[in-house]
């Protein structure tokens, strides 16, 4: 890894952090330039709809009677667990490893899928997240990851910062195939009181997605391991959380589950919103349909 060029650094974090301040909503909108007016309380708001397997995947919120957000996540029929993806479309990022001028997708390209979901219309201004960029991973994250994380799963990036300063987070040889000197601007350390209670930095920096901060008290990396099911990753880079993530297998899903677990929380919040205390996976028989999502907003001042 070619060492770290301080000038550059310095100028790549001053990028990515006004690249993020930038695309911050202004008071008012969400989702792309909606306004939270147009929102009735107690309201249920859904975003677009994107293919992915045998069906789709779409965001909702909903609001309770004083505008504020008691439940954000992701909406998908039971049809999209089928005829799910086994080789990569294009969406995830690669990098030229060998530096032929061609991309051999088995050994260039991160394996698996993403879609790229807005917010609803009308989606509260308070809501600190921006887009929500769902992947699957037909065959798990491969090393440095853990290797109990190698099964199927899906991966739910409920993002802070736009679209824009997440893609900076360019390809490259380092980390999960992320540039080396970005893979650095994703290790930089998190501020003591923003940091979530338990959670370790190991390097896990990804491109077109950031640093994944593990909890370590998680069963899964317990000793002995044990299978993953769910966990929940917050995301980092520059010094700050930029993502929340629910990460969940396969075949967890398949069990078609109705439970919630709680989000271990910072001392402290860098930018002021509605921020999330559950995490929560639920498959609705009625309707044939899955929901993951965030739960239990709690109004937090900025530090």
């Amino acid at each position: 890894m070619p060492a770290l060029r301080v000038p550059g650094a310095v100028l790549t974090a001053f990028l990515f952090l006004g690249t993020w301040l930038a695309c911050a909503p202004e008071d008012g909108e969400q989702g792309g330039g909606s306004t939270s007016a147009g929102a009735a309380a107690g309201q249920v708001l859904f975003g677009e709809p994107l293919a992915l397997g045998g069906g789709s995947a779409r965001t909702f919120v909903e609001i309770d009677a004083e505008g504020h957000p008691t439940r954000l996540g992701v909406a998908f029929g039971e049809s999209m667990l089928q005829s799910l993806p086994t080789e990569p479309d294009g969406t995830m990022p690669c990098f030229d490893a060998d530096g032929d001028g061609s991309l051999d997708e088995s050994a260039e390209c991160m394996l698996g899928v993403q879609r790229d979901l807005e917010l609803p219309a009308g989606t509260p201004a308070s809501v600190p997240f921006r887009w929500v960029g769902l992947n699957w991973n037909p065959e798990g994250h491969p090393a440095p990851a853990p290797p109990v994380y190698g099964v199927p799963h899906f991966d739910f990036h409920f993002y802070l910062p736009g679209p824009e300063a997440i893609a900076a987070i360019r390809p490259g040889p380092c980390g999960f195939m992320v540039d080396c000197e970005v893979f650095e601007h994703g290790r930089a350390p998190i501020p003591e009181p923003y940091m979530p209670v338990d959670y370790i930095e190991v390097g896990a920096v990804a491109a077109g997605e950031g640093n994944h901060l593990l909890d370590g008290t998680s069963p899964e990396l317990g000793d002995p391991p044990q299978d993953f099911t769910h966990t929940f990753i917050y995301g980092a880079h520059d010094g700050h959380i930029i993502f929340y993530e629910p990460m969940i297998a396969e075949a967890f899903l398949a069990g078609r589950p109705d439970e919630c677990h709680p989000i271990k929380q910072p001392k402290a919040w860098e930018v002021a919103g509605d921020y999330p205390t559950e995490y929560c996976m639920r498959y609705l028989p009625a309707e044939r349909v899955y929901e993951v999502s965030l739960e239990r907003f709690v109004s937090r001042e900025a530090a």
